[in-house]
């Protein structure tokens, strides 16, 4: 392949340290390390809490624009004075704004969306005017005119060709690669000389589709019966208020702790008994997947879509979707059941390298 055509532009609205921002950093870096020329263009770096993971033989573009609706011009521009052969975009409505700057720019370039949830869950619960009345219009009419919607597991193909109506063959699965960071570090660990604390983890935005209300209410539960357990909340969000409120309601506000975000999540991961994860849907969890890494098991809903794909009676335990008693049961059942080499061994085929193979091809 001639040099001059190992230009790839991946495009993402922020870095402020969700699943997306830190696969879109992992799959730059590792292009770039194979000798793929990468250019990453943020909207924004306001509050970047992962611009210090970019590698340096990555170019960062910041086009200063705060939202997606606001970035037509400037899109349209960066696209008009630099030569962008392939564009990869990590967010379903910047990937609209792309199809609709490629279409006025002229710019024969390949588009590749990464559809980050299942869609139709995604908007389905949308709130506010603009999301409900505009932005799923404009996804009904636009998103699936991009080259290719890559979807991280095979739930998330099936919503994409069901109720979008694309072909299987521009909805290909690439499942998510574990952190580099945290893939490098499983190298290192001793899993006989583990040592598990009394806690369980809950790792991600405090939103509504996170649903960590679930995991207070059963951690309540359990709680009553084991005096020093905790449970650990690592992340932040808009649901902060209302979760803490909750814990007090039910008893356990000196139990739960809640973390912030954190760039070192390893420390987390490592103590806990298990990673717990209650949304009300998903994409494909990278938190389940850095938590098996780390020979850590999980407990999780059977939620749309994702955890079936991941879980098996090796790694951790798979409760029915919104059902409280089936994770006080899997809490309560979790001691000694799992042992981390073999946890650690079911997180084999989301190796960085697998990923990267197939975003190659798919560039190619």
């Amino acid at each position: 392949m001639d040099v001059n055509d190992r230009k790839v532009t991946f495009f993402i609205s922020a870095l402020e340290g969700g699943g997306a921002e830190a696969v879109c950093v992992n799959v730059a870096n590792g292009l770039a390390e194979r000798g793929w020329d990468v250019t990453l263009v943020v909207l924004s770096l306001d509050n970047a809490a992962y611009v210090d993971r970019i590698s340096r033989r990555v170019k960062l573009h910041e086009l200063g624009v705060p939202y997606v609706r606001h970035a037509f011009l400037s899109l349209l521009r960066y696209l008009r004075r630099n030569e962008v052969r392939r564009l990869v975009v990590f967010n379903y409505q910047l990937a609209v704004m792309l199809v609709l700057v490629r279409s006025v720019s002229f710019r024969n370039c390949k588009l590749i969306a990464r559809n980050i949830n299942t869609l139709s869950e995604e908007l389905g619960r949308a709130k506010g005017f603009w999301r409900r009345h505009v932005v799923s219009r404009l996804v009904d009419v636009f998103y699936c005119k991009a080259d290719y919607i890559i979807n991280q597991c095979q739930g998330m193909q099936l919503d994409l060709v069901e109720r979008y109506g694309i072909s299987q063959g521009r909805a290909p699965v690439i499942y998510n690669s574990v952190n580099q960071r945290i893939e490098e570090y499983a190298t290192t660990l001793d899993w006989a000389a583990i040592e598990k604390q009394d806690y369980f983890l809950c790792v991600g935005r405090l939103d509504e589709q996170k649903a960590f209300h679930y995991a207070i209410e059963a951690f309540s539960k359990v709680a009553e019966k084991s005096p020093e357990l905790r449970l650990k909340i690592v992340g932040q969000g808009a649901l902060e208020a209302q979760l803490r409120d909750l814990a007090k309601a039910r008893g356990v506000e000196e139990r739960v702790d809640f973390e912030q975000f954190q760039k070192d999540i390893v420390p987390f991961y490592l103590g806990a008994k298990a990673t717990m994860l209650t949304s009300l849907y998903e994409g494909f969890p990278n938190v389940l997947i850095e938590s098996i890494t780390l020979g850590t098991p999980v407990i999780a809903f059977d939620c749309p879509n994702g955890p079936r794909e991941i879980i098996n009676e090796q790694n951790g335990i798979l409760v029915e979707h919104l059902s409280v008693d089936g994770l006080v049961s899997a809490m309560r059942h979790i001691d000694g059941r799992f042992d981390p080499a073999l946890v650690h061994q079911s997180a084999s085929r989301y190796a960085t390298k697998y990923a990267l193979d197939s975003y190659e091809t798919l560039l190619k």
